[in-house]
């Protein structure tokens, strides 16, 4: 288990006061980071050898959004490997130790030079693994719905990260900004679960597909689907 608290600012949450759906998917991605240094299976062992971490799929479920202004303490920990895929599980507490979200996610190392999976990326090592109550279960796969074309994003300089593609919490302002305020106003998301299938990279047309209900599909592709993403809403 490791852990770390985290400040909301007001960068961080939306015009309602709660924390945004793109602010959590970076206070994950900053600790799953943080962890793999500790375990030694981060920078020294995948960018210095030509490898990358990337994630596949993610779910979310939310109880209750955080506030501006409070303080959150942020859990994770690995789940048991499969083989060349490596789970990772995430729980947001407040100040109480009141859970206000549970995440799962799956993450694989890819090689740099052929972008194909590692199917052994560091020889010798076993995760230590841990397991909490109720956690949230491994992200399954999208289930299809209608697609309507919604809009054109193209990916920019600003959103490419350190391995040269979309970072993936950028996936998730593109998806939250097909719904205005108006929208917002009246919902707020419960449910949230994304399969990432085709790395992006600067200057890719990206177009997005919504079927526009509850539970919403919505699918980005650029020849060819490059994610899949089922939400649910609740009302405001």
């Amino acid at each position: 288990m490791y852990k770390k608290n985290y400040y909301i600012g007001s960068n961080d949450v939306d015009q309602f006061l709660d924390l945004k759906l793109p602010s959590f998917f970076r206070m994950m991605q900053d600790i799953a980071t943080e962890h793999a240094e500790v375990y030694n299976i981060g920078k020294a062992n995948t960018l210095d050898k030509g490898l990358y971490w990337v994630i596949t799929r993610i779910e979310i479920d939310i109880i209750d959004m955080p506030k501006y202004l409070s303080t959150v303490t942020m859990k994770t920990y690995p789940g048991d490997d499969m083989r060349f895929i490596f789970p990772r599980y995430f729980q947001l507490e407040d100040e109480k130790g009141r859970v206000l979200i549970k995440a799962s996610s799956t993450w694989m190392v890819l090689s740099r030079e052929t972008h194909r999976v590692c199917l052994n990326p560091f020889p010798g090592f076993k995760s230590p693994t841990e397991h909490m109550e109720g956690e949230q279960a491994l992200p399954a796969k999208c289930q299809p719905g209608g697609d309507t074309f919604v809009e054109t994003r193209k990916v920019r300089y600003s959103d490419i990260d350190l391995n040269g593609h979309l970072n993936n919490t950028k996936y998730i302002d593109y998806i939250v900004d097909i719904h205005d305020s108006d929208f917002y106003k009246k919902n707020k998301i419960k449910h949230f679960l994304i399969n990432y299938e085709k790395e992006l990279k600067d200057n890719n047309q990206l177009s997005i597909f919504s079927n526009n209900s509850n539970p919403e599909y919505i699918k980005g592709d650029v020849d060819g689907v490059a994610f899949t993403v089922n939400i649910t809403y609740e009302d405001r």
